[in-house]
């Protein structure tokens, strides 16, 4: 791989952008001083902000930006803004991992440098979906093929970014929020999802919510976005009285705060879920619609994933308003007991680190 300045290409969405955020720290692992520059939307810059290994930023303007937020180091405006400034950074490497005619357009000018292979998979994707009795093979952890296009083994470490990258006010935050003197350990439980089909119902939240603390004697906070206010009051209303304040409506990088102290993550195939690596912290993985195979799941081994098998999965590549079918077993037969064994090792792994630990 050449010494010049290597560009990441990744315009959306909110979780294949916490995802790419690992290609930067892989890159310089595999060549330690390579200056890292990012390509994504406007809405994901204040996401990556402080990212601990990308030089620059370039923002395609989108109108979302919001001016009272820190702004990262960064060029922001149209592909055909950028080019001139992309041809000063001596680009000779370009991983675009959104490939589609506007990621096209942000590297259009960099004839001299070198377009990394990467393939999204979608058709491979879709017939998981629609051709199944043709037996496509599931796709690899998108963790393990980052490492890849960096040239580093399948078992490379990960960094943490997403926790390096978090400011000392946005931490401060989320202690005040966890409240107490910081010594309570808890689990969260991120309940939100974009798609109806991916989301675990309501009363098996509430359930695990219990059992983590029955099986582990751990706290919890469940985490919803700001715009899931119903599905946070519904939550709140199957909760005991007074554990009601541990519904949170955060921000993403709020959220993430809160998330880097837990001692674990349980998360919908969502965005969420990829705060695990990206903190560091070990993460369950719930599928109903969709599936593994997509490649999404970590993969990693301090994290796992909670599934049933059923004929009709997966029923979408992304997820649906409603299951096509009206049942929604995928979800509503996926019992907290199961999501408490596959936590149980990933517990007892980490305690076993941390005993292990040399004394500081």
């Amino acid at each position: 791989m050449s010494a010049g300045a290597a560009l990441i290409i990744r315009l959306s969405s909110l979780g294949d952008v916490v995802l790419a955020g690992h290609l930067p720290s892989l890159l310089r692992v595999a060549e330690p001083g390579r200056r890292v520059l990012f390509a994504t939307k406007e809405r994901f810059g204040a996401l990556l902000r402080n990212h601990p290994d990308v030089d620059r930023f370039y923002l395609l303007s989108d109108g979302s930006g919001d001016p009272a937020a820190p702004a990262p180091l960064a060029v922001t405006g149209s592909p055909g803004d950028f080019r001139v400034p992309l041809r000063r950074e001596g680009v000779s490497d370009v991983f675009d991992l959104q490939q589609n005619l506007r990621s096209s357009r942000v590297a259009a000018g960099l004839d001299a440098a070198r377009r990394v292979p990467f393939d999204k998979h979608g058709i491979r994707r879709r017939l998981l979906v629609h051709a199944r009795w043709l037996r496509p093979k599931p796709l690899p952890p998108l963790l393990r093929r980052y490492r890849a296009l960096a040239g580093l083994p399948d078992d490379a470490p990960l960094r943490p970014w997403l926790r390096d990258a978090l400011t000392p006010s946005e931490t401060d935050r989320a202690a005040r929020r966890l409240g107490g003197d910081g010594a309570e350990e808890f689990i969260v439980i991120a309940a939100g999802a974009r798609w109806a089909t991916k989301r675990w119902p309501v009363r098996h939240v509430a359930a695990l919510a219990a059992r983590v603390s029955e099986e582990f004697g751990l706290a919890y906070r469940i985490a919803v976005s700001p715009d899931e206010a119903d599905l946070g009051a519904a939550i709140a209303e199957a909760l005991p009285p007074a554990d009601r304040e541990r519904v949170l409506r955060l921000g993403f990088r709020d959220a993430a705060a809160v998330a880097a102290r837990a001692r674990a993550v349980v998360s919908n195939d969502s965005a969420f879920l990829h705060l695990g690596p990206a903190l560091g912290v070990p993460a369950v993985g719930l599928f109903g619609s969709t599936v593994p195979g997509f490649g999404f799941a970590s993969g990693e081994p301090r994290d796992a994933v909670a599934e049933i098998e059923l004929a009709c999965r997966p029923c979408d590549v992304h997820g649906k308003r409603r299951c096509p079918r009206g049942h929604h077993d995928c979800l509503e037969r996926l019992e907290p007991a199961l999501v408490v064994e596959r936590l149980r090792p990933l517990l007892r792994r980490m305690d076993r680190r941390e005993a292990e630990a040399p004394a500081r």
